[in-house]
């Protein structure tokens, strides 16, 4: 089920302002083409000694990421890491963003799941930070959810949480994802990394804050949202957060990481609160990429951990989180 994310524009033709941040462009997809050649010398060539790679399950050292991907191939053969092009790779300071698109074929042992030969497509959103042109650190989020839906080893539980937002129901439990617009130079006129940041600074400091609707006004109208848990346009975005919103009155959206460049911006946020029919906290991780135009956000890809949200609402069982793709640390 391979699918290629080819666009005939890409964050290498002309996007980045300086050499040093195209060359971090290149680090980081020859990295990814080593991890998809099992090339374990590349992998080492770009990779620090003293590189660690964070996620909410532990860390891990270079060696120990190595493992976590040699894991992978066990369980799923023609796995790809493909760059995700419409988003593009984008650098400020030392600081790298990008997301991959992730397929393969379980033909191994997965989470306890025994092969199926079924195709598996997710996503993985990267941050990396530079160093003397080498990779030191790794901050990931990946939706688990997507592939153990896939192989059958989880209950279709995002239609469930589809009810909950009050829009319409995806096929087969999983949102359907489009690769979006694709990338493309800057044109007309400019938008400068500051106006990009201040755009998404009103987003969550605005609707994803308050949880009310009219606080949406940094977003599109024509709002396309890629990643298929809301429809397109803007009522829907912002009818969906307070929805959530108000599921969990104290919860707070805490960006960790932000990385922008001329009209792109990518967010890693931490989510923090308590489900209040509940009683359960909410305790996920996003990566979020947005394109900005005329100081609005006009477009959005994100990666979730969808596993944990639905734990959070109590739509999945605890014990499925030792099943996650994370799962696989053992001793790394």
């Amino acid at each position: 089920m391979a699918i290629t994310t080819a666009a005939t524009v890409t964050s290498l033709d002309g996007f980045h302002a300086t050499p040093a941040a195209q060359r971090a462009d290149k680090l980081v997809r020859a990295l990814f083409d080593a991890i998809n050649a099992d090339d374990p010398a590349s992998t080492d060539r770009d990779l620090a000694r003293s590189f660690l790679s964070y996620d909410v399950h532990g860390t891990r050292s270079r060696t120990g990421l190595e493992r976590y991907h040699s894991d992978l191939r066990r369980a799923f053969s023609e796995l790809r890491f493909e760059v995700h092009e419409n988003v593009g790779v984008l650098v400020e300071g030392d600081l790298v963003a990008l997301r991959t698109i992730i397929t393969g074929i379980h033909t191994g042992d997965y989470a306890g799941v025994a092969p199926t030969g079924s195709p598996i497509q997710t996503s993985a959103s990267h941050i990396f930070r530079v160093r003397d042109d080498q990779l030191v650190e790794h901050w990931q989020v990946v939706d688990t959810y997507r592939v153990l839906v896939a192989v059958g080893g989880i209950p279709k539980a995002a239609n469930v949480f589809q009810q909950i937002l009050g829009v319409e129901q995806s096929p087969g439990g999983l949102f359907q994802e489009r690769l979006g617009t694709e990338f493309d130079r800057p044109g007309g006129q400019p938008v400068t990394r500051e106006e990009s940041r201040a755009a998404v600074r009103r987003l969550y400091d605005g609707v994803i804050s308050t949880g009310r609707p009219e606080d949406v006004d940094t977003v599109a109208a024509d709002y396309i949202q890629n990643s298929g848990w809301t429809p397109d346009g803007r009522a829907a975005f912002a009818s969906a957060l307070a929805i959530s919103r108000g599921a969990m009155p104290d919860g707070r959206a805490l960006q960790t990481h932000m990385v922008a460049e001329n009209n792109r911006l990518a967010s890693r946020s931490v989510w923090d609160g308590t489900i209040t029919q509940s009683g359960r906290p909410a305790d996920f991780t996003s990566q979020d990429f947005f394109r900005i135009d005329d100081g609005l956000i006009a477009e959005h890809w994100e990666t979730v951990d969808w596993i944990r949200v639905y734990q959070s609402f109590g739509l999945l069982s605890d014990a499925i989180i030792d099943g996650s793709w994370n799962g696989f640390r053992k001793e790394s």
